[in-house]
């Protein structure tokens, strides 16, 4: 389950029984799975040498 801190703007991805404890109060709300595009990690030196 996905739920927004209306405070922070901020969206945790938190278990079933957590996101209903939060969701009692008035500074959460439920909201979709956002699909974000993440950049992905670059690599490093060490990265490559290892191969």
């Amino acid at each position: 389950m996905f739920v927004k801190n209306l405070k922070t703007d901020i969206t945790w991805a938190v278990t079933e029984e957590h996101g209903a404890r939060l969701l009692r109060t008035d500074e959460f709300e439920e909201v979709e799975a956002s699909k974000s595009k993440r950049a992905p990690a670059k690599k490093t030196e060490s990265d490559e040498t290892e191969k």
